[in-house]
């Protein structure tokens, strides 16, 4: 037991003095800065300890390594002196340089023969590769061209490709050096049969998965989108794509396998927010990812909070393309009970989903829908039958967090008595967000426009009037407090809707922002808003949890003569 003590203490001791002995010595590297100097400390490096006989060693061989790292930079006439004092209980090892005058790039070609001669990327790289007439050598800037070239070959198909020149001449007296890249790339390889997996799914659905047909020109970027859309479908548990080209053979054409491993039947998923809109909030989803071997799709969600039930059902049939187009069969439950509205819907739909390559999407729709509602103080019961379109695109950049981007929506709906309907109504709501960052500043704007048109307001449900205020419109005041009221001063909701936001940001720490912003809106009874606008304007901090951003708000309405305040929670992306 003494023993192993006495080794074990020996070995921390040792540790110990060889950190001291590397914290003891010091590397100085004087006449040259920034990359040069970079790399002459990450060629030479630092003595491995302090010991005279080390340190010795280390700077017979410094001399070279820093001429080394000079000339891989372009200056072959560099003069390099080494050193090495003490200064107390410090050991350092210094060394002057003087780097010469830098070599540059006389004659550049980069040439492409063979197939790729017509392949625009090939000219797009060669345009964009680092290594110009005068520019100061780099040897590697040359090798990273190298191996661009390499690598666009491989990911456009020219497996066979080769250089028949890569050369570097360096002609010292003169200072300047010529490059000659000539890539040979050979015959473009062609797409051979995509093998598929078995699986539950039928194989006609997952052939319409793949981006491109047998005997296309080969290409990595299309193999990719092979596996995103295989991903997206949501089938799938695992995935895993093969290009095959050493079986290409003498046809030239590579096989892809692709490894399937189907999604489970039953997914739950649970989840919890808050927002002082609504309150706390639990949500459950039940999705069956694919009920069948056509890919036909179900989700189920509830999502209950102290205002709000929500039970709704989907039910989607992919169409051609399959992620693109879909039918979709929608029902649903609704109860709340907020402010002056109290209203219980029911609703069933069908609807076609449409994605453009554009990034924007279309639903034409078809909705039934039943509303028994009391609001201030009207009681009814109203049923409509509403075709309608929507239309919508988001862009952004940044994940869960973006830092720019923007999101335009808009909607049509309408009702007539004679098509199965009790009133007769036309609906418009447009909806326009911004977002954009530079550094630690942050910019967002939002606006929001809404119109009605109907000869009986009354028996217009409230899910489909218009209201404003809340975390989402005008802070300042309650949810849905901004609104036409009664004689006896109660929310009885508009026919139109114009609400706005500008708010300013600030990364004061990582993930945690501080914010300013003003809102302004109303909801009216006229176009011309005769009530006016709202105002409310506060500050607020976010913090950039890993699920969502959390904010938190403190809002004062600056519109009123005793302005009202508020606290607003919410959680959310703001696109």
């Amino acid at each position: 037991m003494r023993t192993e003590r006495l080794i074990r203490w020996t070995l921390i001791g040792l540790l110990a003095a060889t950190r001291l002995a590397a914290a003891a010595v010091r590397l100085e590297i004087e006449g040259v800065s920034g990359e040069l100097r970079d790399n002459v400390r990450l060629f030479v490096g630092e003595p491995p300890g302090d010991d005279p006989l080390v340190v010795r060693r280390h700077a017979e061989g410094a001399a070279d390594r820093a001429r080394a790292a000079l000339e891989a930079l372009g200056h072959y006439e560099a003069s390099v002196r080494v050193a090495a004092r003490r200064e107390g209980d410090v050991r350092i090892l210094r060394i002057d340089v003087e780097p010469g005058g830098p070599v540059r790039l006389d004659a550049v070609e980069m040439v492409v023969e063979g197939e790729a001669i017509g392949d625009p990327a090939f000219a797009d790289l060669l345009a964009r590769l680092p290594l110009k007439p005068g520019d100061v050598l780099h040897h590697g800037r040359y090798e990273e061209a190298k191996r661009s070239i390499e690598n666009l070959a491989r990911a456009r198909g020219y497996f066979d490709g080769r250089f028949a020149e890569s050369t570097l001449r360096i002609r010292r007296g003169d200072r300047q050096a010529d490059v000659v890249l000539r890539c040979d790339s050979g015959n473009r390889f062609r797409f051979g049969p995509v093998r598929l997996s078995p699986t539950p799914l039928s194989e006609k659905l997952l052939r319409r998965l793949v981006p491109f047909q047998e005997g296309d020109p080969y290409s990595a970027e299309r193999v990719s989108a092979l596996h995103l859309n295989l991903l997206r479908s949501g089938y799938f548990d695992e995935i895993r794509i093969l290009p095959r080209p050493e079986e290409a053979g003498e046809n030239e054409t590579v096989p892809v396998d692709a490894k399937l491993v189907a999604a489970s039947r039953n997914r739950v998923s649970l989840g919890v927010g808050a927002a002082t809109d609504v309150g706390p909030r639990l949500r459950l989803e039940w999705t069956r990812p694919w009920m069948n071997r056509r890919g036909h799709s179900a989700v189920l969600k509830n999502e209950l909070s102290l205002v709000r039930q929500d039970l709704s059902a989907q039910y989607s049939i992919p169409l051609n393309p399959p992620l693109a187009h879909q039918l979709q069969f929608t029902g649903g439950w609704q109860r709340e009970d907020i402010e002056d509205t109290d209203r219980e819907t029911w609703s069933a739909g069908i609807q076609r989903r449409r994605l453009y390559d554009s990034g924007w999407q279309q639903n034409l729709f078809l909705r039934w829908e039943q509303e028994r509602f009391t609001q201030a103080d009207v009681h009814d019961t109203t049923t409509l039958t509403l075709p309608g379109l929507s239309l919508g695109r988001t862009r952004r950049t940044g994940g869960i967090h973006p830092i720019r981007g923007d999101r335009l929506s808009g909607l049509f709906e309408t009702a007539h008595p004679d098509f199965f309907s009790d009133i007769r109504l036309a609906r418009v709501l447009l909806q326009a967000k911004r977002l954009d960052s530079r550094g630690p500043h942050r910019l967002l704007g939002r606006i929001e426009y809404g119109a009605l048109n109907t000869e009986d307001f009354d028996r217009t449900p409230p899910s489909l009037r218009f209201f404003a205020g809340g975390d989402q419109s005008v802070r300042g005041f309650g949810y849905q407090t901004l609104s036409p009221r009664n004689a006896e001063g109660e929310f009885v909701g508009g026919r139109y809707l114009l609400t706005g936001s500008l708010e300013y940001n600030y990364e004061f720490l990582r993930r945690w922002r501080i914010a300013a912003f003003f809102d302004a809106g109303n909801a009216s009874a006229d176009s011309r808003f005769s009530d006016g606008f709202a105002q409310g304007a506060g500050f607020g901090v976010r913090w950039l949890s890993p699920l969502a951003p959390l904010k938190l708000d403190f809002a004062w309405g600056v519109s009123e003569s005793d302005p009202p305040f508020r606290v607003h929670f919410s959680m959310g992306s703001e696109l």
